[in-house]
């Protein structure tokens, strides 16, 4: 909720004015009371996305409903002075960028999980799809040269005519 309470855009803002005014049916105390109620009744839950990635890699019930709302980022505390706060940040960093983290990733978070949905979203459209569209420009098209040839002869013979 602390987007919500603290956020300066005004879907948000419209967003905490209805779920604070009706706080006793819309919030929950925990994760688990949100998914239990998203499986009980109708009732969709704002979740933090890693959280909901997992939970819905887990349970084939449940779905993620568009994209991210917020982004955060982790990190891994160490003790003031620590002498491993440098030496984990470039094994973070160098695990990122050779895309081993990405992978393990896939691996625990979707490896075992639920099989993959056909897309629901909109698809780019194929030639199949627009192949109309070219015909009625390629017929336009020999039908534009042909009412020019046409002009072309007309003009031309009009022109000669007063020529003579």
């Amino acid at each position: 909720t602390f987007v919500f309470q603290k956020s300066k855009i005004s879907t948000y803002d419209k967003m905490w004015a209805f779920m604070s005014s009706r706080r006793q049916s819309v919030l929950v105390k925990s994760n688990e009371e949100g998914i239990q109620r998203v499986l009980t009744s109708d009732y969709a839950f704002l979740m933090e996305s890693t959280t909901i990635e997992f939970v819905t890699q887990r349970n084939c019930n449940l779905t993620q409903i568009g994209g991210l709302i917020d982004s955060k980022g982790y990190g891994v505390g160490t003790p003031m002075g620590s002498p491993y706060r440098d030496k984990i940040t470039i094994a973070i960093l160098q695990l990122q960028e050779e895309g081993k983290l990405h992978m393990m990733k896939e691996k625990w978070w979707r490896g075992n999980g639920c099989p993959e949905e056909e897309s629901k979203e909109a698809s780019a459209l194929g030639v199949q799809n627009i192949g109309g569209i070219f015909i009625v420009l390629a017929a336009g098209l020999v039908l534009s040269v042909f009412v020019a040839v046409g002009e072309f002869l007309y003009k031309s013979k009009k022109n000669a005519q007063l020529e003579k």
